[in-house]
């Protein structure tokens, strides 16, 4: 029987605590965690966690019970994380015996300088009560990361490509100070750096709101990438880090808008997890509505 994997709903939770008692784990989750599970004749017998470790990825367990292994659960949970991951970069910590299934996700054993900081001082920790632990990487060619001020001139030159109609030049300075105003704010200009060079952006804008517990809302525009690098999974890349990069805000939600309503663009939306299930309304001021 093929293991039917999934990612978790909060029904499943107690199945995952139950899991990881008896691997001797305990459960937590937090809003930026993404748990997937396996099932076999209707029993979860599987479980991992892909937690977004601001800005980066980490797959952070994978456990099967003992007697479903061997039956395809472990490379079931993995496939399911590879699809969710798209292109992006994504670390983990494990046990040098599971080098070779981790392989089949194009990870690759690295050396702990090339990780972040926090998983290099996790990575550390851990080796000194468990020596055969190692540090693998899901490399990329394409890297997605918050845009500096230093490289904020790249992302100006790109978002030309939007070819939009003449209007007011912005300045050096006006520049500096928009982007200081989204930052300061909570949100974030995200950037798809290939070789050095910016080849996609968006920006994710972190608005304050009065309802919902006072949970803000994320808002994406200017999501574009430059025109030889589309339809290679950049964007949806761009729209997974936003998206995780906003739940670590504790935004209870995200949207973006589009003139473009081709079966392609929405393809891509709802590959990213967006949904068209609300009804958007707009009025532009001092921009000409698209024919």
């Amino acid at each position: 029987m093929t293991p039917l994997t999934r990612v978790a709903i909060e029904a499943d939770h107690p199945a995952i605590e139950a899991l990881y008692a008896e691997w001797g784990r305990s459960f937590g989750h937090s809003r930026n965690d993404l748990y997937f599970v396996s099932e076999l004749e209707n029993e979860i017998v599987g479980a991992a966690n892909l937690a977004f470790d601001d800005p980066v990825f980490v797959i952070r367990s994978l456990y099967v019970k003992s007697e479903a292994r061997g039956r395809g659960v472990a490379t079931s949970l993995l496939a399911a994380i590879d699809s969710e991951l798209g292109i992006a970069e994504a670390f983990c910590l494990c046990f040098k015996s599971q080098r070779g299934l981790f392989e089949q996700v194009g990870m690759q054993e690295i050396g702990g300088m090339t990780a972040p900081e926090f998983l290099r001082e996790r990575f550390e920790r851990i080796r000194e009560s468990e020596p055969n632990v190692t540090m693998m990487k899901r490399l990329s060619e394409v890297e997605v990361r918050p845009v500096q001020i230093s490289d904020i001139w790249q992302a100006m030159s790109l978002l030309d490509e939007f070819q939009l109609p003449d209007i007011k030049t912005l300045s050096e300075n006006d520049v500096r100070e928009i982007y200081s105003r989204i930052v300061s704010s909570g949100g974030v200009v995200l950037g798809a750096f290939k070789g050095g060079e910016l080849i996609g952006t968006c920006t994710l804008n972190i608005c304050a709101n009065l309802s919902w517990s006072g949970r803000p809302f994320g808002i994406i525009e200017n999501i574009i990438v430059t025109e030889t690098e589309r339809n290679k999974g950049v964007g949806k890349n761009l729209l997974l880090v936003a998206a995780r990069t906003a739940v670590s805000k504790d935004c209870y939600k995200i949207a973006l808008m589009t003139q473009q309503r081709t079966s392609a663009m929405e393809a891509f939306y709802k590959s990213a997890g967006f949904s068209d299930d609300k009804v958007g309304y707009q009025i532009r001021f001092d921009a000409p509505l698209a024919i």
